[in-house]
């Protein structure tokens, strides 16, 4: 793809992510005034007393809802039967019905005041709910409407399996027909329902993120997912991307741990597939930096301080320093110490171009 598409890509997120506060500002104006519900949600625990508020949750038992996204932890309740969770292919199929759709955006559009959702199941049952709810990450927001092709053309269509690419715009709440019937000169008349449409702000530590300028290029992340799928680490794991393991210790402080030492080989692939030319490797680094710091006691402590200077990697290519290596910090994980193990011997190949040079 032509270079010059990522560039413009990495210009169109730093844009709206180094003025945030003031895009986010104007993008809530226009939604309000559009009609549209705005909350604001911190995190997981908010999200989950939001839809069991009465304002969406209107019965004392059996809320049918529908997710088009995993189901916030803790949100049904085995004892309970205040929510009943129904399935998209049975509301789709008309097998079950509900009264709430929860689906989560791609993109917000701040000059028309517009949530963009791509290719998303829950499209088809948009007539077949009373209340949609969208979720959006504060940081995924686009300022101008010709931003938004930019970006859709950076997604791997060749993924999706040829499917129709179907994509939803809504910047108001919208008419669904509730019935029909016909008069006496046989002409066909509607009845129309107007379907109630919140949007919840979600920050889930992406503000901590923001104030963090080490790591604050992760937030130009469009969720491509291109990262997870070149990162030799998560195809064996499927626990964390390389995007979750940069953002990771901004989440809770309980997530503070040095997980990132073990799920990261900084073989440097996720620098060379993203579309928006995020410095992965450099963020990498970054966190093992922070964790190294604050617990100089730690095993990882010298390897996180070696890492930190990307001419020292590759000290630890020779065999019996490598072997070394991967005794010490994986000993406890034989799937990952296996795997490095098979690999040639230079197993860190990221190298600085700059260094090089010189």
């Amino acid at each position: 793809m032509n270079n010059n598409i990522h560039k413009r890509a990495y210009f169109i997120r730093y844009s709206y992510i180094e003025n945030m506060e003031t895009n986010l500002s104007s993008f809530e104006k226009k939604l309000c005034d559009n009609g549209i519900d705005v909350r604001w949600i911190d995190n997981n625990d908010q999200l989950v007393d939001f839809l069991r508020s009465d304002s969406v949750c209107t019965k004392r038992i059996n809320n049918k809802m529908c997710f088009d996204m995993p189901i916030p932890n803790g949100l049904i309740d085995s004892s309970s039967n205040v929510i009943k969770s129904v399935s998209l292919d049975d509301l789709e199929n008309n097998i079950d019905s509900a009264e709430v759709l929860i689906t989560k955006a791609d993109f917000g559009i701040v000059e028309t005041g517009s949530v963009v959702l791509f290719n998303h199941q829950s499209c088809h049952c948009f007539n077949k709910i009373e209340h949609l709810i969208i979720i959006l990450n504060i940081n995924d927001l686009l300022i101008k409407n010709e931003d938004l092709g930019i970006m859709l053309s950076l997604y791997d269509f060749d993924t999706l399996n040829g499917k129709q690419h179907v994509i939803n715009v809504i910047s108001k709440p919208y008419d669904v027909i509730t019935s029909n019937n016909y008069g006496y000169d046989q002409e066909e008349l509607y009845t129309t329902q107007k379907v109630k449409v919140t949007l919840l702000f979600y920050n889930n530590g992406i503000t901590d993120i923001l104030n963090n300028e080490k790591i604050r290029e992760s937030l130009y992340c469009i969720n491509c997912g291109r990262c997870s799928e070149v990162c030799p680490v998560y195809n064996i794991n499927h626990e964390q991307s390389p995007i979750d393991l940069i953002k990771n210790n901004c989440f809770s402080k309980s997530q503070k741990d040095s997980s990132i030492f073990s799920a990261c080989m900084l073989c440097g692939n996720c620098d060379n597939v993203c579309p928006v030319m995020i410095s992965f490797s450099d963020l990498l680094l970054a966190e093992m930096e922070t964790i190294a710091t604050h617990d100089p006691e730690s095993v990882w402590h010298e390897f996180g301080k070696n890492s930190c200077k990307r001419q020292k990697i590759n000290k630890y290519n020779g065999k019996i320093l490598k072997f070394i290596l991967l005794k010490r910090l994986y000993k406890n994980n034989k799937t990952l110490y296996n795997y490095y193990l098979s690999q040639p011997e230079e197993f860190f190949n990221i190298q600085n171009e700059k260094e090089n040079a010189e």
